[in-house]
């Protein structure tokens, strides 16, 4: 009886951490989907992307639901107007909302996104990046299927 009861709280124990560690996987799949739907989008002519970034967590509302994050850093000649109404006109998607696709000059990325926005979500090596560079990017809320196993949405 003591080693039935042992292989059941081993058992429980293991089920337990299994469904949190699906939990942050499928989190983490949702962020990198949200990364590779803004990737799939044409670049504008003569653009070619340095970097892409993708994160999950509680990365704008502290006291709300996870959010899923995915950006390109593009580099290009072109002025930002013509930067956003490109990714407006080419974005064919359906997982971010069009009026959610953002583009920003990455040197102003820190003042948007705020300080406490993480280092590697900001693209943190070209924090002093030079004319030219501009960051692509979206949050998505709501589409997390486990929030209750995955540890972030505790401790954001």
């Amino acid at each position: 009886m003591k080693k039935f009861l042992s292989l059941f709280f081993v058992l429980i124990i293991l089920g337990v951490l299994g469904i949190a560690i699906a939990g942050v996987l499928v989190d983490n799949s949702t962020s990198q989907k949200v990364e590779k739907e803004i990737s799939a989008i044409k670049l504008p002519d003569g653009a070619t992307i340095d970097a892409t970034t993708s994160g999950t967590g509680k990365l704008t509302v502290k006291n709300g639901a996870l959010q899923f994050y995915g950006a390109i850093l593009i580099k290009s000649s072109e002025p930002l107007g013509l930067i956003k109404s490109h990714y407006q006109k080419e974005y064919k998607g359906d997982l971010i909302p069009k009026e959610d696709l953002m583009v920003i000059p990455l040197s102003q990325a820190k003042g948007v996104l705020g300080p406490d926005f993480p280092e590697d979500l900001r693209f943190s090596y070209h924090d002093s990046a030079a004319e030219g560079y501009y960051m692509i990017y979206a949050f998505v809320n709501g589409q997390d299927p486990f929030p209750m196993f995955d540890y972030r949405t505790y401790f954001g």
